[in-house]
């Protein structure tokens, strides 16, 4: 599908790499009042590094379904990264449980780490949602607030979503 260019010089952009990215991250998290997409290739239920940051991504993106935000994910399935597979099940589990709806991607592999914030902003980069991500990886992201952007990587979000299959199926 063709995609039109965005032109938004309203658009802000910030560079995220290193040991910043998890307490921004978290930040951000904490600060969204509507609603949070993820569309990732790996959430791991182990994303806990008490000795750096005390970070708990998971629980803090479980609060965000707990205080009523819209919280959706779709996340590549077991059928498509096979070693990874437990990370997803597990990070799913507890999201499920906290109100998030989930879905698997089966049909190609999903390997893209895109989060959608309040339909505002978009972070998009090579950081799965792993402890790896912060202690060993060199991982960089960018996080753009534009909701010209959003709007675009909102309907693609949803595209996506519709041929994703309900988590466990």
């Amino acid at each position: 599908m063709r995609r039109d260019p965005i032109n938004d010089p309203a658009a802000q952009l910030q560079l995220l790499t290193g040991d910043d990215w998890g307490p921004w991250l978290v930040n951000t998290l904490n600060a969204a009042e509507q609603s949070i997409f993820l569309s990732l290739y790996m959430l791991s239920p182990h994303w806990r590094v008490p000795t750096r940051f005390k970070l708990d991504l998971l629980d803090t993106l479980a609060r965000c379904a707990r205080r009523g935000l819209q919280c959706r994910g779709i996340l590549a399935s077991s059928e498509t990264i096979n070693s990874r597979s437990p990370f997803n099940q597990g990070a799913a589990a507890i999201l499920i449980t906290a109100g998030w709806r989930i879905r698997g991607m089966r049909q190609r592999l999903l390997h893209e780490k895109t989060l959608l914030i309040d339909r505002r902003m978009v972070i998009i980069g090579s950081h799965n949602i792993s402890k790896a991500s912060l202690t060993t990886n060199h991982d960089t992201s960018i996080a753009i607030t534009s909701p010209l952007l959003a709007e675009q990587a909102w309907r693609i979000f949803w595209e996506r979503w519709r041929t994703a299959s309900p988590w466990g199926e």
